[in-house]
């Protein structure tokens, strides 16, 4: 029986290496906030985390404070991909305020907000960090607020409805940050299946009123 040929791959362009490059450069950033807080992670720790040399490194990023703005806001922008293709396959009845404050728990419990956490303490203190971060929070803080309102429907125009939003969104804050000291998810959980019972029938009681 003859043998089939195997066609070779096609060589990756220029462009498409330098792509792959970037896109591990800032997975590993994300991994080395999380591992080693932000003083921890150094352009050398990332370099070695991510398998590439220093200088293709510094190529693409040339400082720290730069390529780890950098990806948290590409972990955001893959976040809000990923969010946005989960809530495309709904059914439209289901698109209703429970999947929003989901969809805002899940916000919260990812390595997207403590890698942030880490780089909103050092901020404090670094105006120029401090500068950069708050301009990336808002196109997150925007990019969230699209999807919600999608998904939200007719529940997202109720009088109020932003208000709930932003009073879960400082609740999940203050939870997740406790998890730094305690090890309590499934109580967590219950505070939040709680809150999400009070407001959908402060949201359905404004709706029908």
């Amino acid at each position: 029986m003859p043998r089939t040929a195997t066609l070779p791959k096609p060589r990756r362009t220029q462009d498409e290496r330098s792509a792959e490059t970037r896109a591990r450069v800032l997975d590993s950033a994300i991994e080395c906030l999380i591992e080693h807080g932000y003083s921890g992670t150094t352009t050398t720790v990332i370099a070695e985390c991510a398998g590439v040399s220093r200088g293709a490194q510094l190529h693409h990023f040339p400082t720290r404070q730069g390529l780890v703005i950098e990806a948290v806001s590409h972990l955001a922008s893959r976040r809000m991909s990923d969010l946005r293709c989960e809530a495309a396959k709904l059914p439209e009845s289901d698109k209703r305020f429970d999947t929003v404050l989901e969809l805002l728990w899940q916000s919260f419990s990812g390595p997207l907000f403590f890698a942030a956490t880490e780089l909103w303490v050092a901020s404090r203190t670094d105006t120029e960090l401090h500068a950069a971060l708050y301009e990336v929070e808002r196109e997150i803080g925007r990019s969230i607020g699209s999807l919600i309102d999608d998904l939200g429907g007719e529940t997202s125009r109720v009088p109020g409805f932003d208000d709930l939003v932003e009073l879960t969104i400082h609740m999940l804050r203050g939870m997740a940050l406790q998890r730094i000291l305690r090890d309590d998810d499934d109580e967590r959980r219950r505070q939040f299946d709680l809150w999400k019972r009070f407001v959908i029938e402060m949201a359905e009681q404004v709706s029908n009123s």
